[in-house]
C-alpha cells in the first residue's frame, strides 16, 4: 500500500473512534506507532506544552522517544519547544550543525539523534504542544512525509480536544443534575410529609395534585439520575475492566427487578445455561444494561404477557469471534416500524410511551447503547407494532489465558 493509501486508512481509522469513548493515552499510543509505521524515523513522542508549566509526556514509543522528549523538559529548550511556540514544524536534519538549541544540540552529538523534527499540536486559537520525529542518521524530510507528520499532529489534536469537550460536558451535566435533585428531594420530602396521615387527611381533590406532583417529582429525579450516568459514562471509558461472568450479571438484573416484577401478573423468565459465560467489561454496566431492556419489555407488556431473557454462547465464525448473546423478547404492544431507527437517540420516546403515559426520561436505551459499545459490542432490535419485540445484545466471549491453555 503507498504511504497516501497508508495515510487515508490510518485517517479513517482514527476518525472513526472519534466517535466512541475510546481513551486517549489508547489513542495516542496508536498514533506515535502509526507515525512509526509511516515515517522514516527511529522514534517519536507526544509532548503537552503548557504556558508557566513543566511540559507533559503523554505519549512515546520506546525509551529513545521518552529519552529525548525528557531532555528537552529538562533543559528547556528543543525542537518540541521550538514547535510549540512557532505554531510551525521545526526541522533539524542534522543536528550536528544545529545552533538554535545549543545543549540540545551538544547532548545529540555525543548520545543522541542525527536528525529531530517537532510538528505542532494546534488549533485555530489553542497551542497544545508536539509530535516530536527522532532519526539516528541525519538527512531531511520530504514533503510528502512532512504532511504525513504534520496530519498525525492535528489528529492528536484533535483527540486531545474531543477529550476536553467530553470532560466540560461530563462536568457541567453533573453539576447542573446536582443543582437539579437538590430541591427535588426536598419536593419528595414535603410531598411525603403531606401524605403522613399523622399530619392530617388531604381533600380528594388535593389528594390529586400531591400524586401529581410526587409523579413527575420521580420523573424529574429519574431524569437526573440518567443524566449523571450518561455524563460518566464518557469517563467509564478508562476504567479496569474485569473478566465478568453473564450469568452472574442475569442474576443481579433479576434481584433488582424482583419488586417490579412482584408488581405485575406477567410471566417473566430468565434462562441461562450452567456453565459460565465470560465476557471482559465493567459488571455494574453491563446489569443496568440487562435491567433496562427487561425493565422495558415488563412496561410495555400488558398483564398476562411473557417477557424472556435468554442467555446463550454463540460460536465464532470466519467472520467474528465467539460470542456471549442475551436477548431479551417480550409479546407486548412493540414498536412502529418508522421509529425504530430513532430508539437509541437520546431524549427519544416512542409513540407507544407517551400515548400508554409509560413514565421514562428517553435516556435509557441511549445509555444501553452507550454501554454495549464500550465492551466492543452490538445491540439490534427486532419488532412489530402489537406484536412484541426482542433485543439482541452480542458480546465478545473473553478467554483468560489461564484458560486458554
Amino acid at each position: 500500500m503507498y504511504p497516501s493509501s497508508r495515510l487515508t486508512a490510518v485517517l479513517n481509522d482514527f476518525a472513526r473512534t472519534l466517535l466512541l469513548n475510546v481513551p486517549v493515552q489508547n489513542l495516542l499510543d496508536d498514533l506515535v506507532q502509526h507515525a512509526m509505521d509511516l515515517l522514516p524515523i527511529d522514534a517519536a513522542g507526544v509532548t503537552l506544552i503548557y504556558p508557566d508549566a513543566r511540559p507533559r509526556m503523554v505519549a512515546v514509543i520506546n525509551e529513545t522517544a521518552l529519552r529525548y522528549e525528557q531532555l528537552q523538559t529538562d533543559l528547556d529548550e528543543g525542537p518540541c519547544r521550538a514547535a510549540f511556540s512557532s505554531e510551525g514544524p521545526v526541522l533539524a536534519p542534522d543536528l550536528s550543525r544545529e545552533t538554535r538549541w545549543p545543549r540540545f544540540a551538544e547532548w545529540a552529538q555525543t548520545a543522541g539523534p542525527g536528525a529531530a523534527f517537532a510538528f505542532p499540536l494546534r488549533s485555530a486559537d489553542r497551542r497544545l504542544g508536539a509530535l516530536g520525529l527522532y532519526r539516528q542518521s541525519s538527512g531531511d524530510l520530504s514533503e510528502d512525509h512532512q504532511a504525513t507528520a504534520q496530519a498525525l499532529a492535528d489528529l492528536a489534536t484533535a483527540y486531545l480536544l474531543n477529550a476536553e469537550g467530553r470532560t466540560a460536558r461530563s462536568d457541567f451535566v453533573a453539576s447542573v443534575s446536582h443543582e437539579f435533585r437538590t430541591p427535588m428531594t426536598n419536593i419528595t420530602g414535603y410531598v411525603e410529609l403531606l401524605q403522613d396521615p399523622s399530619t392530617g387527611t388531604l381533600a380528594p381533590q388535593h389528594q390529586t395534585f400531591v400524586e401529581a406532583i410526587e409523579r413527575n417529582s420521580r420523573r424529574a429525579m429519574n431524569l437526573a439520575s440518567d443524566l449523571l450516568y450518561a455524563a460518566a459514562l464518557d469517563d467509564r471509558a478508562e476504567h479496569p475492566r474485569e473478566t465478568i461472568d453473564i450469568i452472574d450479571v442475569i442474576r443481579g438484573a433479576r434481584d433488582a427487578l424482583e419488586p417490579t416484577i412482584a408488581g405485575r401478573s406477567l410471566a417473566v423468565d430468565f434462562c441461562t445455561p450452567t456453565t459460565p459465560v465470560l465476557v471482559h467489561g465493567i459488571g455494574e454496566d453491563l446489569e443496568r444494561v440487562v435491567v433496562n431492556l427487561v425493565g422495558n419489555a415488563i412496561k410495555f407488556t400488558e398483564d398476562g404477557g411473557t417477557v424472556r431473557c435468554v442467555v446463550e454462547r454463540l460460536p465464532a465464525t470466519a467472520a467474528r469471534p465467539a460470542q456471549a448473546r442475551v436477548q431479551v423478547s417480550d409479546n407486548g404492544m412493540g414498536i412502529p416500524q418508522t421509529e425504530q431507527a430513532h430508539l437509541f437517540d437520546r431524549f427519544f420516546r416512542s409513540t407507544n410511551a407517551k400515548g400508554q403515559h409509560v413514565q421514562g426520561t428517553g435516556l435509557g436505551l441511549n445509555i444501553v447503547e452507550s454501554i454495549v459499545r464500550q465492551h466492543c459490542g452490538e445491540i439490534t432490535v427486532d419488532s412489530q407494532h402489537l406484536h412484541g419485540s426482542t433485543f439482541t445484545v452480542d458480546l465478545p466471549i473473553h478467554s483468560p489465558a489461564h484458560l486458554r491453555g
